[in-house]
């Protein structure tokens, strides 16, 4: 192939990627993810993160303090970050970040013992994942 016709076709082909329907081609976004423990039981809650690609650990979240973690959204729109919670006897899941779902730049989960409540129990509150 020709230079001159390999360029044409490398510039169709990104057209026809950037205008694609059936491709959720995303620009990857830097998101913020902080939780606060909000536990009426004044309780360290053990808080583990991971996507796919990335395990950022078991963090100790005392009582009214925050975790805080930042990343950046991958190109195919499937970012997921979710995360146990554990205090007392209690074990729980639920996906901090879930592409389509939270549209957020800052998500800021305040967990409470019924579940995790994005911006503040006045805010959105979900049900815990099931185990």
């Amino acid at each position: 192939m020709s230079p001159p016709i390999r360029n044409v076709v490398m510039a169709l082909l990104v057209v026809l990627l950037i205008t694609s329907t059936e491709a959720d081609v995303q620009i990857p976004r830097t998101k913020r993810v902080r939780i606060t423990n909000s536990l009426a039981s004044l309780v360290d809650m053990k808080v583990h993160c991971k996507s796919g690609a990335h395990d950022l650990g078991e963090q100790i979240v005392r009582p009214t303090e925050s975790y805080e973690f930042r990343f950046k959204t991958n190109f195919l729109g499937t970012t997921l970050f979710f995360c146990s919670f554990q205090w007392g006897n209690e074990f729980h899941y639920f996906d901090v970040y879930k592409n389509g779902r939270d549209d957020c730049s800052k998500c800021f989960w305040t967990i409470v013992e019924n579940g995790p409540c994005l911006y503040g129990v006045q805010g959105v509150c979900h049900q815990w994942n099931k185990n």
